[in-house]
């Protein structure tokens, strides 16, 4: 029997079994939406569905589920991906509870079968060719769309989820795409990334606290606060690599950490706290949280699209070689230390402008930004997303902020959960989600 014919036989009762638990999982939620819309009473426990438009969002999303289960067999792809979809937006509608968990697993269950039952073909040398070809902006066809699919997202998402909760996923995804900047690209692991972090997150803070500067003038003081301390704690670590160049950097994160501890301007253990998000250009209000929103989305694409400059400028070619052979590149010519603290001085200033985006957001600046956990977060960010790609830091902390979000009912056992998840990722995603999108495609992503 050919492996292609077993493939098959094992495939058949997948594609049954994700069907029979898909509807299930659909039918129960679906019950559930309508009782809480037909009662008016608000079966969540995360506060999102507040209203009778959400509240319909109860009764569309199982349908939607239950369509996915009902097509898993014939198109296990687009079924499984529906049924995923589906899961995900009533984990934000509805949140966790012992009445909805049940639902929403069974539905993920069934939707993570669905996309292990299909069958897989890599695609041919012509698509792929036609694939990579570049488009616009330095983006490869497939980037392009993705950065479009990801646009079109930021621009609905905040009519559909909590603009704050979007928000402090668009800060954590400039972080870690600065951040990957540095280990992607470059190679070098820094464990001290908070501290720039950080202090970009307390000067912005202070300044719009005590000199009423326009917002956009206030963060960008806090990039060249985390620029400017890149420089001078770059210079000193760059001349190591690998281990003893992440340690050097732990060390010094350290140090700024028990400065800002000691230092009259930061608070203390009590942080800048009231910190007024002020104005945009002297008459934009943000105190509204859209419009806050679209400002923090606007900073983050101007982050984005500055890091996928100079990754895809000769500047950034130079950095992979560096990456890949750092002797070699010497032999060519080119003083890699130099190369390599530039690099470090901007992940560090656009750390510093996501910092003070954060600041802002949410009105305070505490140490928790210039702890060593927060530096630790952020290299699980980019590892979960994939490593040395273009989108999947952005990923990477969508997955982590939505964790650390919607698991925050479970208690003390969220960090429990959160291991196990992440060991998952660890084990069946070793590039990352895009990155093993990206492989299965053969793209760069």
């Amino acid at each position: 029997m050919s492996v292609s014919v077993q493939n098959q036989q094992v495939r058949g009762p997948v594609k049954t079994g994700a069907m029979v638990i898909g509807v299930i999982g659909g039918v129960s939620a679906l019950a559930l939406g309508l009782y809480g819309y037909f009662s008016g009473t608000v079966i969540a426990t995360a506060g999102v569905v507040n209203g009778p438009p959400l509240r319909a969002l109860s009764i569309v999303i199982p349908l939607i589920g239950i369509i996915g289960a009902g097509i898993v067999v014939a198109q296990p792809l687009l079924g499984g991906a529906l049924l995923l979809l589906s899961s995900s937006i009533l984990l934000s509608t509805m949140g966790i509870n012992l009445l909805t968990l049940p639902s929403i697993a069974m539905m993920v269950v069934a939707g993570a079968l669905g996309l292990a039952s299909a069958d897989y073909h890599a695609p041919s040398d012509e698509a792929t060719a036609a694939w990579r070809a570049p488009w616009f902006f330095g983006f490869s066809r497939a980037q392009g769309y993705a950065f479009l699919i990801m646009i079109a997202l930021i621009i609905i998402c905040p009519f559909v989820l909590y603009p704050v909760f979007l928000m402090r996923v668009l800060c954590a995804a400039l972080f870690a795409c600065a951040f990957n900047l540095m280990l992607g690209y470059v190679g070098l692991l820094s464990f001290g990334h908070a501290a720039y972090f950080g202090m970009g997150s307390y000067v912005t803070a202070w300044t719009m606290k005590h000199w009423h500067i326009d917002a956009v003038l206030a963060i960008g003081l806090g990039g060249l606060t985390g620029a400017a301390l890149g420089l001078v704690l770059g210079y000193l670590a760059i001349r190591r690599s690998g281990i003893y160049f992440a340690m050097i950097t732990l060390a010094l994160a350290q140090m700024v950490y028990f400065f800002c501890l000691e230092a009259p301007f930061t608070g203390g253990e009590d942080g800048i706290q009231q910190v007024p998000r002020g104005h945009l250009f002297g008459f934009i209000d943000l105190s509204n949280d859209m419009t806050m929103y679209w400002l923090v989305a606007a900073v983050f694409l101007g982050g984005f699209l500055m890091i996928h400059r100079i990754i895809h400028s000769p500047f950034g070619q130079v950095l992979k070689g560096i990456r890949e052979n750092e002797p070699r590149a010497t032999s060519l010519g080119y003083r890699t230390d130099d190369y390599k603290l530039i690099a470090f001085v901007l992940s560090c200033g656009i750390t510093g402008i996501a910092g003070g985006t954060k600041a802002l957001v949410f009105g305070i600046a505490t140490l928790t930004d210039v702890h060593y956990s927060t530096s630790g977060e952020v290299v699980l960010t980019t590892l979960l997303g994939g490593l040395g790609t273009v989108f999947g830091p952005a990923m990477g902390a969508l997955i982590v902020t939505a964790m650390e979000n919607y698991l925050a009912q479970a208690g003390a056992w969220v960090t429990v959960i959160q291991g196990v998840i992440f060991m998952i990722c660890v084990l069946a995603f070793r590039r990352g989600v895009i990155g093993e999108i990206g492989n299965w495609r053969k793209l760069a992503l």
